[in-house]
């Protein structure tokens, strides 16, 4: 790899599978040899374990080097909420500066970094900071993960003019289904999102509640990502 890669994993919404995404592209990505690495800026809901993360490894494996909880999830909140009015019941305040270095130290670690997003795009850090104008000012690409079926496209379309106004490049768009998806739905969506976003759509991950079948059923959308990483 001639140089390092970070991809920000981020959603249409709290619940869409960015999580799920990370776990199976973090396993894909080592499977291949490749040195890479999670970090979730901010969880809220958390009491003695961080569920993603915990979810993450599940999926990838335990990496043999291991990663300081602080600087893998440096902010960890009990009350589950958007991360500004978390921190805010937790009587303290997100640091963007302290995520920003946080996040300098693993990319240089790593050869590829895979940052996982904390519901949507807008939702604010604090009162007056967004997540995704820190994902622009870092200049770090995207992934976006949308929903399959019924309601997708307004969600999925609104995402991305919301990264296009900041100047964010966006890799692509992967849809999850739900356990029960109608088919002529979810291929139109497919279709309507790749033409009128403009955007790579690298296809769905069909439902299951099996690990096993989900990693296999994986294998080649994490191509696809690698490939489209230039790694």
């Amino acid at each position: 790899m001639s140089s390092n890669r970070q991809l920000f994993i981020t959603a249409t919404d709290t619940g869409v599978g960015k999580t799920l995404i990370s776990g199976l592209l973090l396993g894909y990505l080592r499977g291949q040899g490749d040195r890479a690495e999670y970090q979730k800026w901010v969880a809220t809901g958390c009491a003695e374990t961080v569920a993603d993360l915990e979810r993450v490894k599940e999926l990838s494996g335990q990496n043999a080097e291991p990663v300081s909880l602080d600087l893998q999830v440096p902010y960890r909140f009990p009350f589950p909420a958007s991360p500004h009015l978390a921190a805010e019941q937790s009587n303290r305040e997100i640091d963007p500066e302290l995520l920003v270095a946080a996040y300098e130290i693993m990319r240089k670690r790593y050869e590829i970094l895979l940052l996982e997003g904390v519901g949507g795009l807008l939702v604010p850090l604090r009162r007056e900071l967004l997540l995704v104008d820190l994902i622009a000012r870092l200049k770090i690409p995207a992934l976006l993960v949308a929903r399959s079926g019924l309601g997708s496209i307004n969600h999925t379309l609104l995402s991305l003019e919301a990264m296009r106004k900041r100047n964010i490049p966006v890799l692509g768009v992967l849809f999850t289904d739900g356990p029960d998806e109608e088919h002529t739905i979810v291929a139109d969506n497919l279709q309507t999102v790749g033409t009128l976003g403009r955007v790579r759509v690298f296809g769905r991950l069909r439902w299951s509640e099996s690990d096993t079948e989900l990693i296999a059923a994986f294998q080649p959308l994490g191509a696809a990502i690698r490939a489209a990483l230039n790694v």
